[in-house]
């Protein structure tokens, strides 16, 4: 049994608690959130402790791991504390606000030789799983090109560009081409060692004129010369648009999207598709919709490998490694040319 510490009692706290809570060999032991009333809440919920302070609940010998699920600002502190407690560590996304900050952390959790793991869900949506597996175990050779698409059916980082555009420029390369960095690398199975970046403002005014960008195409080159191409946009008529292509020596696998329901009209006007899997059409939280198996799946995975002293899939090391690809690419944006990746 794998008793676990939630740090974070929002959104993504609870979702991850109800998974833990629903795992037969995972109990939520306690939960430590800087809202007492909202920690006490969820801990309620799952028949786990309340804690007020950081320190209580990493010094409880009673915890054997963490959930961070706390605004971006604090994960490198937690993970590091976490880490230096001997506890093992799940982190969302971003591990930290700047490559030293992500770089020292990853150090500690080696240091201190906990298993870690980033929350990189796309990974484990089945279809993208299944063609991650099948690269993996060399269906189709080498891999020579890959292509992502991530494009969003509305714009719903606004406030947030607003609030980090001076900090933490390019919301979009931040907070959604960061996954398909991660994907791109499981992929690919060669670091990237070049980016370059072309990208505009398209949809939303106001981004424009932050400075911010909506849409962007990203290719990705590794040292042995594969190639990766990503494509995002935050506008789409027909719904969540997330697709992954991968060509090899041997031939090409591809996931495609899920439509709401597999019902095609046939008509004199031709054949017509459901819209694609993305939740109610005002909806503003559509990833939940076709991420829904991938939440699940990524916190059983972690509680598996803890129980069976394996090497989770993705680790922090994957979050660092992930967010020099972000720096190399806003710096590519910005200078409008390629760079190259390098550890900082």
């Amino acid at each position: 049994m794998v008793r676990f510490c939630i740090f974070g009692a929002g959104q993504m706290g609870n979702r991850h608690a109800r998974t833990l809570a629903e795992h037969p060999k995972a109990e939520v032991h306690s939960v430590c959130d800087l809202l007492p009333e909202a920690a006490a809440e969820l801990a309620e919920r799952h028949g786990a402790i309340a804690v007020s302070d950081r320190e209580t609940a990493l010094a409880d010998p009673a915890v054997d791991a963490v959930v961070i699920t706390t605004p971006a600002s604090s994960h490198a502190e937690l993970v590091v504390a976490a880490a230096r407690a001997g506890k093992a560590v799940f982190c969302e996304k971003p591990l930290a606000e700047d490559i030293p900050t992500a770089r020292a952390a990853v150090e500690e959790v080696r240091k201190a030789g906990v298993s870690s793991f980033m929350g990189f869900m796309k990974r484990f949506e089945p279809s993208h799983l299944a063609l991650i597996q099948a690269v993996k175990a060399g269906e189709i050779g080498d891999v020579e090109l890959v292509l992502l698409t991530n494009r969003d059916p509305k714009v719903t980082l606004l406030e947030l560009s607003r609030e980090t555009h001076r900090t933490a420029p390019y919301t979009l390369l931040r907070e959604s081409t960061v996954h398909d960095f991660d994907l791109a690398r499981a992929l690919l199975d060669d670091e990237p060692v070049e980016v370059y970046v072309a990208a505009s403002s398209l949809v939303e005014p106001e981004l424009g004129r932050l400075g911010e960008v909506d849409a962007a195409m990203t290719t990705l080159k590794t040292g042995r010369g594969a190639l990766c191409h990503i494509n995002n946009i935050w506008r789409t008529t027909y719904g969540y648009d997330q697709r992954l292509e991968v060509h090899g020596v041997k031939g090409l696998l591809r996931a495609e999207n899920r439509p709401e329901t597999s019902l095609v009209r046939y008509t004199a006007a031709g054949a017509l598709h459901d819209r694609l899997h993305s939740g109610p059409p005002e909806g503003s939280q559509f990833y939940l919709h076709k991420y829904a198996a991938a939440y699940p799946a990524e916190m059983n995975h972690f509680v598996e490998s803890l129980e069976e002293g394996r090497r989770p899939m993705v680790s922090v090391e994957d979050g660092y490694r992930s967010q020099l690809l972000v720096e190399a690419a806003v710096e590519s944006l910005k200078t409008n040319r390629p760079v190259q990746v390098a550890e900082r």
